[in-house]
């Protein structure tokens, strides 16, 4: 300790993908009586699920793969944990459901044009947004049945977009691109998705 500042130490290296590991997410909400739970996705085109036994091992607990064909580059479990989306440079985005003790592919979203960079479940778990190379912005609504019906294509950034997230409460989605903006979008009421504002250079200050 210097000065009261906390000092940081590695206490475990989590070890297993064949090449760059590009994103990872925490599950919200593993079970009762379950420790953390991680996702991990990377250029070795798979998903692993690691898990901290009770002495405080990580262990690599599921290797999801053979649905990618390209880079893994994002994942986000859903709110109630129950569902994993990964987003691939193969430009499909793949929801993976953990039922009878295994991950299981139930979905494969498809329509971008391109890479997809990013994923992000809306608060209420309802929704999903992924984005771009394309340029374009997709939002899902979950279905039952585990269908996913896409009911809006945000169009706007004029470069990749880069990253997208959801407001942990109100139902607001801001998206980043390589065109050096960062663009925030609601609905408006009557399930028509718009661009209420656009972050630039000349906001600062």
């Amino acid at each position: 300790m210097d000065g009261g500042a906390a000092e940081l130490r590695e206490t475990h290296r989590l070890t297993g993908h064949a090449d760059r590991a590009w994103s990872l997410a925490w599950n919200p909400n593993p079970g009762p009586g379950a420790g953390p739970v991680l996702a991990s996705c990377g250029g070795d085109k798979t998903v692993r699920i690691w898990k901290r036994a009770p002495d405080g091992v990580w262990d690599c607990s599921d290797v999801l793969d053979g649905v990618h064909e390209r880079t893994v580059r994002s994942c986000a479990w859903s709110p109630d944990g129950k569902l994993l989306a990964t987003a691939s440079f193969d430009g499909t985005t793949a929801i993976w459901e953990y039922s009878g003790g295994d991950f299981e592919c139930v979905a494969t979203l498809e329509g971008h044009d391109n890479e997809v960079k990013s994923v992000s479940w809306s608060q209420s778990g309802s929704l999903l947004a992924t984005c771009s190379r394309d340029k374009a912005v997709w939002i899902w609504e979950v279905q039952p049945g585990n269908e996913h019906e896409c009911v809006a294509v945000l169009q706007g950034h004029t470069q990749d977009v880069k990253m997208v997230q959801w407001h942990p409460v109100l139902s607001v989605l801001v998206s980043v691109s390589y065109d050096n903006t960062i663009r925030v979008w609601a609905d408006d009421g009557d399930d028509d998705w718009h661009c209420v504002q656009t972050l630039t250079e000349a906001d600062n200050g």
